[in-house]
């Protein structure tokens, strides 16, 4: 491995992919993105968004042709967990000297501890827990996937979202402003909804939560589904810390994580903190350590 010359970190979801290129030290030079690499949306177009964003911050630092034999390369994955998937990645690898291959979650977990030992619950389209203790124990919560966890994020609040509609259709609940903002969504018509329901996705269902957030200071509904959330996401964090009571955790994630805050727990709230980087500044760390 002395012919390497380059780190590189590589955060690859579902949505996209972003990478960050560093010299041996693992200061970061730049970034790039490309299309997503969740490894279930298939392993070759995974491998060709990475290798297209590799690529692109290449160029960027004046090299057109990079030599993949002096990279290696950490990654942060969406669909890690399923161990065919993980090895067929593993396999295809196209010429880098090392790769290191974990989830996005615990490359965020690096991140958000700057690769110290902790804990994270990372909140967006779904949501999970992870933690790396002291003892070098991995523990993660939630993260079963939709429809049937991702609890207090951004699907989640679209499942309950979808779900009032349903009982505004039927006359179960009131049509105030909240409804009338779904309903602009999903369609105001039983026929509009099955319609609507018939192509909701983890995705397509997140798509309701800006509407929720919206009228959670307005609408007892609203509030009440960001309540829960925010209960669901103290849930996560109690059961990380079910074995390590002190565990620091950050909360993580974009725009619905911050949204979310002030309808968490208040004492559960205080005793986090926020990321001090993000998955691709993990997935470097990743890589880094294997060099120290």
């Amino acid at each position: 491995m002395s012919n390497i010359q380059y780190l590189i970190g590589v955060d690859g979801g579902g949505t996209g992919t972003r990478i960050c290129i560093a010299g041996l030290d693992g200061v970061e030079k730049l970034r790039a993105e490309a299309g997503p690499s969740a490894l279930g949306q298939g392993i070759d177009k995974a491998w060709a968004n990475i290798t297209q964003a590799i690529y692109d911050g290449f160029k960027a630092l004046g090299i057109d042709e990079p030599d993949f034999s002096q990279c290696a390369v950490g990654f942060g994955l969406s669909g890690v967990t399923v161990k065919a998937w993980a090895d067929e990645f593993t396999a295809k690898n196209p010429g880098f000297a090392k790769i290191v291959v974990e989830t996005d979650g615990y490359s965020t977990l690096l991140g958000a501890h700057n690769g110290q030992h902790g804990g994270i619950i990372a909140i967006g389209t779904g949501s999970i827990g992870e933690a790396w203790l002291a003892d070098g124990t991995r523990l993660e919560v939630g993260g079963w996937g939709f429809p049937t966890s991702d609890e207090g994020s951004g699907a989640y609040l679209g499942l309950k979202a979808i779900n009032h509609v349903q009982r505004i259709m039927d006359g179960r609940r009131p049509v105030t402003p909240f409804g009338e903002k779904l309903l602009s969504i999903t369609g105001n018509t039983r026929e509009k909804v099955f319609e609507w329901m018939g192509k909701m996705k983890q995705s397509e269902c997140a798509t309701l939560s800006p509407a929720v957030v919206q009228f959670g200071e307005t609408d007892e509904y609203a509030k009440a589904f960001l309540l829960d959330a925010g209960r669901e996401i103290e849930n996560i964090g109690l059961a990380l810390r079910a074995s390590a009571p002190d565990l620091p955790i950050a909360i993580c994630g974009g725009g619905l994580s911050e949204a979310l805050r002030p309808y968490m727990p208040a004492e559960f709230l205080a005793s986090t903190t926020r990321a001090q980087k993000d998955s691709c500044a993990g997935a470097l760390i990743l890589i880094a350590r294997e060099f120290k």
